[in-house]
């Protein structure tokens, strides 16, 4: 079965339940501009947007509360922005976990639980999915995902614009596989779509009925007008420095393979040219996944070493602390 014809069978939001359309992807992926096309769709973002500004200038597209749960979510679990170690289930179970997220249900459920068609943008909610399925779940929520991609040469290059530490090709992909990869299997399922942000900036109209098509979302007139206002107006303002092709991915050494399949993958599925339900894909990305997964200690081993390095710097008696470490080097030897 081809994506089209997979993509067919979707059935329209459930107009007894309040539907949800979830925007996933690693930053810097064109995740802003990516949800502001849900908007043209009408999907309801809510009225209490972050302010446009800094990295995005045309708008994040982020919801106040979201962000104000996500912060607390991130504290709880000891993540901070350069974090790259993979969370366990177990995390997502203590008390502290569970009483944030039952004041997430709460904030959430009255903002919108009665509205029919909403979604929300937070880039790492695809890492910490097992909080916001529970918070799906318990607002009884029609759940559909919006997967945003971008090839990660430019995700390195717009991410090392805000920070050059992060923004090194190395350490851009382990940031991309950890907030893509290891929950990507817990959206199956579910009504999803992948779309690649080149193509979106190429083809705005065609891309957005690609959303609607693998969603399910119907377009009527007032879609088909928000769709022509979004591609005439929003995304000239936002035109990407950058693109890379999946070959000049290929050919970069900075790239660990790891990355690559993933990409490669889901660009596939957003090219149409293969399934998200097709056999191939899902082997692959199992055995993606593991591959993810044996590299835990590894992963958490940077995140120790980043902490340390953090410690260090902000520590006045640090170059103290490091000539006794040297001493004691000495005398080992």
């Amino acid at each position: 079965m081809s994506e089209a014809d997979a993509a067919a069978v979707v059935p329209p939001p459930d107009p007894e339940r309040s539907t949800v359309v979830a925007v996933l992807g690693a930053g810097r992926s064109g995740t802003s501009a990516i949800t502001r096309g849900l908007s043209a769709l009408g999907v309801d973002l809510g009225a209490n947007l972050r302010r446009a500004g800094g990295k995005n200038p045309t708008g994040f597209f982020e919801d106040n509360d979201v962000l104000a749960i996500s912060k607390r979510l991130k504290s709880a679990l000891g993540i901070r922005g350069h974090s790259v170690r993979l969370l366990d289930d177990a995390e997502f179970e203590t008390p502290r976990m569970k009483a944030i997220q039952a004041d997430a249900v709460a904030t959430l459920g009255a903002r919108f639980g009665n509205t029919p068609l909403w979604g929300y943008k937070y880039s790492r909610t695809l890492r910490t999915m097992p909080f916001w399925e529970g918070i799906h779940a318990a607002l009884g929520l029609d759940t559909r995902y919006l997967i945003a991609l971008r090839n990660p040469m430019s995700v390195a290059r717009s991410r090392g614009k805000i920070n050059p530490q992060r923004g090194r090709q190395v350490w851009s992909d382990m940031e991309w596989l950890v907030n893509v990869v290891p929950y990507f299997a817990r959206t199956a399922g579910r009504p999803r779509a992948v779309v690649d942000f080149d193509r979106l900036m190429a083809d705005p109209r065609g891309q957005l009925m690609r959303v609607a098509r693998d969603l399910g979302l119907p377009v009527g007139p007032d879609q088909a007008a928000g769709i022509e206002e979004y591609a005439t107006k929003f995304l000239q303002q936002d035109k990407p420095a950058s693109r890379f092709s999946r070959e000049d991915l290929l050919a970069d050494p900075a790239v660990n393979r790891w990355t690559a399949e993933g990409y490669q993958l889901l660009d596939a599925v957003a090219a149409d040219e293969l399934s998200q339900a097709s056999d191939e894909f899902g082997r692959r990305w199992q055995a993606l996944a593991r591959d993810v997964e044996a590299l835990g200690p590894f992963l958490a081993e940077f995140d120790h070493r980043r902490a340390e390095t953090e410690r260090v710097r902000w520590n006045p008696a640090s170059p103290i602390q490091a000539l006794r470490q040297v001493i004691r080097d000495l005398e080992a030897k």
